[in-house]
């Protein structure tokens, strides 16, 4: 698949506010389901019907160290008081843990909406096609965009292959990525969003927006740059194991006294203007993160800057963005808690919304038709959970 691509480089960075997140009152957070398989991306139907990716956790039984993919991603459904998984089987991938007991952390599907006769579910990968094929014939729907029937034993059909896109393009090479740092080709499709022409796609390792056609073409719609930051310290060991969730292996490079980190796109959003926003994870370095807003057509702009690890956008139906931290940064006892930040459309204007700390690696964001906003929580292991937060 794949038709002539258009890179368009973002525009000079404009002048944006720095986030002054002022509290609102009191949140409640309450959970609606636990126990899901590594859940990432959430979407609300008009009815208020939730959807939840579920990543899955690779294939049971594989070898400490070995990387395995096996059919435990699903699609979890929540209906009224009735929920479950709906659609079981889809293709998971994930690294057998040293210790039997430890968290698995899983790559399959990162986000998923309803059809006519099912789901269309947008599945992460952190590869190229050449390292897919290694995996075997199970891997071949990681990394794609695909039509997902009800129940384990209904045939997929892939729409576009996002993996394939990145091998034979690798867009962000005109980034300069310093040699040997990671591989060149590395993608790991996010979230999508309807467009005029079909859907447009965040792939959080390329750095790119891909426009995927109702063909199934694919073209690149934006690429992200790398952001200078203050030099800080090297990545621990679980911030790697984190990003790697989002991002893949996201290197970053000193320059002088300063480090060059990846953009990682994660959310997007079509605003009421029209206009596309799209987040970034940047690293997961505090203050980081940038929202572009990308008017179709034209080269995206940064619309606000200042926030930190933004894995997801929604919006809140009165004229607000909603935007998701996936951590607030890390300490020797783990990471921070995530955040929950509103963001005026007119005045770019940040106010936190309170949640009691209560956000642990979250990174899947929905806002309902009452406003209530749903989140994924505790989002790399076997007992994530779907909460919702009334503002």
């Amino acid at each position: 698949m794949g038709s002539v691509t258009v890179a368009l480089l973002p525009g000079p960075v404009q002048a944006a506010p720095k986030p002054d997140t002022p509290k609102q009152g009191a949140a409640t957070l309450e959970v609606i389901a636990d126990n899901l398989h590594n859940p990432r991306g959430i979407s609300v139907q008009r009815d208020g019907t939730i959807l939840v990716a579920e990543a899955g956790l690779g294939k049971p039984g594989c070898e400490a160290g070995e990387t395995c993919v096996g059919l435990t991603g699903s699609v979890y459904r929540v209906k009224g008081h009735r929920q479950g998984r709906v659609v079981e089987g889809l293709p998971s991938l994930a690294i057998g843990p040293e210790n039997p007991q430890a968290p698995v952390q899983a790559t399959g599907p990162n986000d998923v909406e309803g059809s006519g006769w099912g789901y269309r579910v947008l599945s992460g990968f952190s590869g190229s096609v050449e390292s897919r094929a290694a995996l075997g014939e199970n891997a071949g729907k990681l990394g794609t965009f695909y039509k997902a029937g009800y129940g384990r034993h209904h045939r997929h059909s892939v729409l576009a292959d996002l993996v394939e896109h990145e091998t034979r393009l690798d867009p962000d090479w005109v980034l300069g990525r310093p040699p040997g740092r990671e591989p060149s080709v590395l993608s790991n499709a996010w979230r999508f969003a309807k467009s005029d022409k079909g859907y447009l796609v965040t792939d959080a390792a390329a750095n790119d927006l891909i426009g995927v056609s109702h063909r199934g073409g694919t073209t690149t719609e934006a690429i992200f740059p790398d952001k200078l930051i203050d030099a800080a310290a090297a990545p621990s060991a679980q911030e790697r194991r984190l990003l790697s969730a989002v991002g893949g292996q996201q290197a970053t490079a000193a320059e002088g006294e300063k480090v060059r980190v990846q953009a990682v796109p994660g959310g997007i959003v079509k605003g009421p203007d029209g206009a596309y926003y799209i987040s970034e994870v940047a690293g997961l370095k505090p203050g980081a993160s940038r929202i572009w807003r990308m008017e179709p057509g034209h080269r995206p702009e940064v619309f606000v800057e200042g926030l930190t690890a933004v894995t997801d956008l929604a919006l809140d139906g009165k004229g607000s963005l909603v935007a998701l931290t996936y951590t607030g940064g890390f300490t020797q006892d783990g990471p921070l808690p995530g955040a929950l930040n509103k963001i005026d459309l007119d005045t770019k204007k940040v106010t936190e919304i309170p949640t009691d700390g209560k956000l642990q690696v979250s990174t899947g964001l929905a806002v309902g038709p009452r406003g209530e906003i749903y989140v994924t929580n505790n989002s790399t292991s076997a007992e994530g959970q779907l909460v919702r937060v009334r503002p």
